[in-house]
């Protein structure tokens, strides 16, 4: 707003001095022509009662020309029809003693009359210099008048720089009521726009978001409509998009079980199916062949009790119980079921504090070291190392193995439930882990060189 008083001072401004400029030259103009039709007049009047001669001109006139040119403060010179000095109430100069040439060839009988403009020698005004012809009674040219007029623009200058500064004295008093009137405006703007902005930053599809109430009809009022009008089709569009995941979620949880319960129940199909057709209740090893029988539907049973228990524990995560703990005595635990002489744990600082669950941590580090003995070939000893880290903001634990390593084409697949290298287990292990992870804001990643070995790598930030 202040931008726009600016520019409207700076052209009423401009405006002002050009019509300030227009008038001033009118005023020179009209002024000039006063002049100019007196003095010739006055001339005619010498030389009007007998035809005058070019010769005689100057006699005729005589010091009356003094007389003329004190009575209309203007200098008057006289040149004969060639452009010769002949008469005039100073001594002529250098620059007055001829008619400039150019003037003497435009002027005739059919242009008697010529203006020129010219710049006083060191100042900024200018002076109008007429060359004209004086007739006699015969109308016939007898002599060349010539008087140079000072633009008089003092007055005219004076008025205008008083009403320059009342003019000033009114846009300044404006520019500081309208400066002032913005100021409070754009204050009153701003806190709204805050508001909104504010709601804005905490508009989340998980948070309760409150359409904003504002009852004033402004500029700020059609982008509050928009909002709220976005803010209805946002939670419109995320309780769309949470049914959909948790249906979702619900049919992709509901096929896996089924694949994993149908696993197990083909084989145990299968062997009834088989003794069903070989049953002979008079064979001597019918005991030994039902007790082979049970065993194995047990053994199928207990792979289905497993799986379900471990779609459980994926479903649905234990209640966490974080406290401030060193991580190198839950670790150390961690490590102590395992062969002492194949495993190994190198880290740098006795006291690494973390706020975790211990049981959660636990479990991670045992899974991870489970994984790495499995993944060890026959053959190859194993070699295991848990590496522990800290800096300012994280800590990072790392499980190295050297086993046979992860494939390059299935490492994208190795986090996915229902996933797993293994030929028996539910594939969830890992997805399990990384959930348990991310649970503390942190992440999981695995490097992998097929039949040298595996690291996986993951950092849990530290309490604020």
């Amino acid at each position: 707003m202040i931008l726009v008083v600016v520019s409207t001072i700076f052209a009423m401004g401009l405006i002002t001095f050009y019509q300030y400029i227009r008038i001033a030259e009118e005023y020179n103009n009209k002024r000039l022509e006063r002049k100019e039709q007196l003095i010739i007049e006055t001339f005619d009047y010498l030389i009007s009662n007998r035809n005058t001669k070019p010769e005689e001109f100057k006699n005729k006139i005589g010091n009356k020309i003094y007389e003329i040119s004190d009575i209309n403060n203007i200098d008057i010179n006289f040149y004969s029809l060639d452009g010769k000095y002949i008469l005039g109430n100073k001594l002529p100069n250098p620059k007055t003693e001829f008619v400039p040439k150019e003037i003497l060839k435009n002027l005739n009988v059919n242009n008697d009359r010529i203006e020129v403009i010219n710049k006083l020698p060191n100042s900024d005004e200018s002076f109008t210099s007429v060359y004209r012809y004086i007739y006699n009674n015969d109308y016939q040219p007898i002599t060349i008048i010539n008087f140079p007029f000072l633009h008089d623009e003092a007055f005219l200058r004076k008025d205008f720089y008083s009403l320059l500064y009342r003019y000033l004295v009114i846009m300044l008093i404006v520019l500081i009521v309208s400066g002032i009137f913005s100021w409070f405006f754009s204050l009153t703007l701003t806190r709204k726009i805050k508001e909104i902005a504010y709601r804005l930053r905490d508009t989340g599809a998980l948070t309760h978001n409150r359409p904003i109430l504002y009852n004033y009809i402004d500029e700020v009022s059609p982008l509050v409509k928009a909002y709220n009008i976005m803010l209805s089709k946002f939670r419109e569009q995320t309780d769309a998009l949470v049914k959909k995941e948790k249906d979702n979620a619900w049919q992709e949880m509901a096929r896996q079980v089924a694949h994993e319960i149908k696993n197990p129940l083909t084989p145990m199909r299968l062997e009834i199916q088989s003794f069903q057709m070989r049953f002979n209740p008079n064979d001597p090893q019918i005991h030994e062949k039902l007790d082979s029988l049970t065993r194995s539907l047990i053994q199928q049973i207990d792979t289905i009790a497993s799986i379900a228990g471990a779609f459980s524990d994926f479903a649905k995560m234990p209640v966490k119980k974080d406290e401030k703990l060193n991580v190198i005595e839950v670790a150390k635990i961690s490590l102590e079921i395992f062969p002492s002489q194949q495993i190994s744990l190198d880290t740098i600082d006795e006291l690494v504090i973390l706020n975790i669950d211990p049981n959660l941590l636990n479990r991670i580090l045992t899974n991870l070291i489970k994984n790495a003995f499995q993944s060890i070939p026959e053959g190859r000893t194993p070699h295991i190392i848990v590496k522990i880290r800290q800096d300012i903001r994280m800590v990072y634990f790392s499980v190295i193995d050297n086993g046979n390593g992860i494939p390059e084409e299935i490492q994208t697949k190795i986090f996915t439930p229902q996933f797993s290298t293994k030929t028996s287990g539910s594939g969830l292990g890992l997805a399990i882990i990384k959930k348990l992870i991310e649970e503390y804001n942190g992440s999981i990643t695995f490097h992998s060189v097929e039949g040298e070995g595996t690291i996986f790598k993951f950092e849990i930030p530290k309490s604020e």
